[in-house]
């Protein structure tokens, strides 16, 4: 039986949506006796549908009351397409259109809406409502969605419903302005918890849509912080399975305490799942919210299964006026896990007119771990800049931000498990082309630092040793750093170029003059970036002749540590980075043009076209008019 795909419900309170899946399913979601006792959905419910070419999709029933939106939210996280149910003796009501809201959101992106109790009105009337819905329709995903008339009391348009939802499943979902990146089955195993609940015999289980990644039996699982067991079971739609990829609603049988589970955890593989509470985001205010949003406003977050307080503050500008998106940074009250690509829903506390509470939402770009902190309070107008760079970045860039991000402490791969959504094969690849390009440098065993944090490390270390002339190996750790690993790479790579010497444990200068200044003319372009002096200006800076320049700039480009462009010089690790974002910007682009890279490099044409030159002339580009391309 295929199991892939899990399809939502969404609409106004006592629009049939419940009724509609027992005749499409011959399962009724409804569970609690308060549920068939008030005739109204509470929590959410499941059921699984065969469709007509013999695929066996999940079913998430949630509830249409405005009170209940959070298990709402809660249901419509990871569902591939929503069937919105529109009773047609009502129309349109508040919750269609938030929970219309929210499914664009959160990306659903396919839907198809079902026009119910149409046995109880006549044809004006019908044609009325489905001239409701249409209105209500346009601007959102489900614009051109098909709209099919049908009533569980006389089983009309059923069959085409079932038609309908086995159709637009295997149709590209709209993704709006946001790319959806979290759902990778080679990614983390990460499973947002909506249901908890112990067996007689079995012990705990738990329910969810399987975000990403691949789960098997005897797979050792953990919430964050929480105790570990094996997974003892899998079932889907009540078939017991050995394994299963991400797209699936799934229940586990756990051999962890149920009081240590609640809905809104998020399950994985023991230890790999980090939480956090600073998230960086692209935020999209709905255009339906009654006021702007000011720099700093409290909110309630929806993101996966849970729904915690937080306070979101704009990067730019005091207020963010509705319909405008935004670059924010969150700070949730309670840690969460979720990584970039990840959507959630902000709603207020106050009832909008006609759309409830929810107030927009976005896509998460990148978050801080639980051991991260943000540190000293990082310029709105810089984080912005290196947000946006995130959300255009591809697997490398993105990568070699995370790094950076990082600095002077390094990053293990471990951790870059944890913070980027990508498969262990997609990650491998980056950091061998990052490596290669030698934006990055690897050392102790799986660990990782940019480039130009190490240049950083090395400039200090080679200051302090120019300036005792002769030290300690560990007078200049304190100088350095405390990882003796990165700083055994720092001496290393200082004595091989010669910047330095060694005898055992002690650290000297070097013997000649040209190599002192070979030293002091590296960090000068280090710290130049793409705008360095002109050489004949270096003698000068450094106060020795043009003939010393000239041997120490020879001795820098036979170490492979700067280039020579004419009458400029770089540093290759400088160069080395540029590359890094110009192959990202290409493999994004096909083409950049002048402006286009004059706006990368941010420099003038002095700069610019010697270093566009230059990537003519090591075969990375080729130049075509005006523009350049890959040369692949």
């Amino acid at each position: 039986m295929a199991a892939r795909g899990v399809i939502g419900t969404a609409g106004h309170i006592d629009h049939g949506k419940t009724s509609l899946v027992r005749a499409l399913t011959g399962i009724d979601t409804d569970r609690l006796p308060e549920e068939k006792a008030r005739g109204i959905t509470i929590e959410l419910g499941f059921a699984h549908l065969a469709l007509p070419g013999g695929r066996v999709v999940g079913v998430v029933d949630v509830p249409g009351h405005e009170r209940y939106v959070r298990a709402m939210v809660a249901g419509a996280v990871g569902i591939d397409l929503v069937v919105l149910v529109v009773a047609a003796d009502e129309g349109v009501m508040p919750q269609t259109r938030e929970h219309l809201d929210i499914c664009g959101l959160l990306g659903v992106g396919r839907g198809v809406v079902a026009l119910t109790k149409v046995d109880l009105v006549d044809p004006e009337l019908r044609s009325l409502a489905e001239s409701d819905v249409r209105q209500a329709l346009v601007g959102t995903f489900l614009e051109d969605a098909p709209l099919v008339a049908c009533s569980v009391r006389t089983g009309e348009g059923l069959d085409a419903l079932r038609g309908e939802i086995e159709k637009r499943l295997d149709e590209p979902a709209r993704r709006g302005e946001w790319p959806a990146l979290s759902r990778e089955q080679g990614g983390l195993l990460r499973l947002p918890l909506d249901r908890v609940f112990s067996m007689k015999g079995f012990g705990s289980v738990v329910t969810g849509t399987l975000w990403s990644g691949r789960v098997a039996v005897g797979d050792e699982v953990s919430v964050p912080g929480g105790e570990h067991g094996k997974v003892r079971g899998i079932q889907v739609h009540g078939e017991g399975v050995q394994s299963l990829d991400a797209g699936a609603r799934v229940a586990l049988n756990v051999a962890l305490s149920k009081e240590s589970l609640e809905r809104g955890m998020t399950l994985g593989h023991a230890g790999a799942l980090e939480p956090g509470r600073v998230i960086d985001a692209a935020l999209r205010l709905l255009p339906s919210t009654r006021r702007a949003l000011r720099r700093r406003s409290r909110v309630l977050l929806h993101a996966g299964t849970t729904q915690v307080e937080a306070v979101v503050r704009l990067l730019a500008g005091e207020t963010l006026e509705p319909g405008g998106t935004a670059l924010v940074e969150i700070e949730a009250h309670e840690p969460l896990v979720l990584v970039p690509g990840d959507r959630f829903v902000l709603r207020g506390f106050e009832l909008q007119k006609g759309h409830g509470t929810t107030l927009g939402g976005g896509v998460v770009i990148r978050t801080l771990g639980s051991r991260s902190r943000r540190g000293r309070r990082t310029e709105p107008a810089l984080l912005a800049e290196t947000l946006a760079a995130h959300a255009r970045g591809d697997v490398a860039e993105r990568t070699r931000l995370e790094i950076a991000r990082a600095g002077e402490l390094g990053l293990g791969r471990s951790s870059l498990r944890r913070r980027l959504p990508w498969s262990d094969a997609a990650l491998s690849t980056a950091l061998q082309m990052l490596s290669t390009a030698r934006a990055i440098v690897r050392y102790d065993t799986d660990v990782y630092i940019d480039s130009t944090s190490l240049g950083a490390l090395e400039l200090r270390a080679t200051a302090a040793v120019l300036a005792a002339g002769e030290v300690p190996r560990e007078s200049v750790r304190s100088r350095v750093t405390d990882d003796p690993r990165l700083l055994a790479l720092v001496i290393e790579r200082l004595v091989e170029r010669q910047v330095i010497r060694r005898d055992r444990e002690l650290l000297m200068a070097p013997r000649t003059i040209e190599d002192a200044t070979s030293a002091r003319l590296e960090r000068r372009l280090v710290e130049a970036g793409l705008e360095p002096p002109r050489i004949v200006e270096l003698a000068v800076l450094l106060d020795v002749t043009p003939q010393v320049v000239d041997k120490s700039i020879a001795t820098l480009v036979r170490a492979g540590r700067a280039v020579r462009l004419k009458e400029l010089c770089y540093a290759q690790a400088t160069l080395d980075a540029l590359s890094v974002r110009l192959v990202a910007y290409l493999e994004a682009h096909g083409t950049i043009t002048p402006q286009a890279w004059k706006t990368l490099t941010g420099v003038s044409r002095k700069f610019g076209i010697p270093l566009a030159e230059h990537f003519d002339a090591v075969r990375l580009t080729l130049r075509v008019g005006d523009d350049r391309k890959l040369r692949r």
